[in-house]
Order: C-alpha cells, then sequence, then structure tokens
C-alpha cells in the first residue's frame, strides 16, 4: 500500500510539473508569475479534514466540473462548482489521501487532501 501510495504521489507531482512546464514556457522560459497563478486557481480547506472540505475558486466565469478520487483512483465524488465557494461533506468517507479535480472547457487542477 504505500508503494502504491508514493509512485501515486510521485505520478502527480511529475504530472502537475510537466502541466507547468508544457502550458508555461515562453521562449523557452519559465514565467514565475504564470506559476504562480496556475498554482492558486483553487484552494481547499482545511487539510486535514474531518467533516467539510471548502473549495475557494480564486476566479471563474463559467461553471467548472469537480471530481474527487481516492488514492486507487477510484472516482468518489463528482459534481460542479457554480459558485466561488463551494462545501463537500465528506465525514462518511474513509480516512486517507484525496485528490481534488477541478476542470474546465482548456484546463484541470489537481490538489491534494487527507481526510481525517
Amino acid at each position: 500500500m504505500r508503494l502504491k501510495l508514493l509512485f501515486l504521489l510521485f505520478f502527480i507531482t511529475a504530472n502537475s510539473f510537466a502541466q507547468v512546464s508544457s502550458t508555461q514556457i515562453d521562449n523557452n522560459r519559465t514565467s514565475l508569475n504564470s506559476i504562480e497563478i496556475q498554482d492558486s486557481e483553487f484552494t481547499i480547506a482545511p487539510n486535514p479534514a474531518k467533516n467539510k472540505l471548502n473549495i475557494k475558486l480564486h476566479n471563474t466565469n463559467e461553471d467548472l466540473k469537480l471530481e474527487v478520487f481516492d488514492v486507487l483512483g477510484k472516482r468518489i465524488y463528482n459534481g460542479v462548482i457554480t459558485k466561488l465557494v463551494s462545501t463537500i461533506d465528506v465525514s462518511n468517507w474513509k480516512s486517507g489521501v484525496y485528490l481534488v479535480r477541478i476542470t474546465d472547457d482548456t484546463e484541470t487542477h489537481t490538489k491534494r487532501f487527507i481526510k481525517q
């Protein structure tokens, strides 16, 4: 189980780096301002969470797809975010690491959180 978790965390980190590298290159240089903007597309709190997970979008003019996956890749939650701040009830979920993925028509952003 630990090996699977380490592999998944490595994959997420490598995938996030690849997204930044492929989308933020400008004349073979990475813009630090762009990386900061991409990293702050949304925030999740509290982390770790016990009962509720708050998702705050920093800006949006459209509905975004929200998905939560467990470490094995099973989709636990599927919904749409229509507001800048949304809350998910996680009180009945098992303890562990989860991935929150927000998607629009052109971009996908993923962050992880721990359910206590």
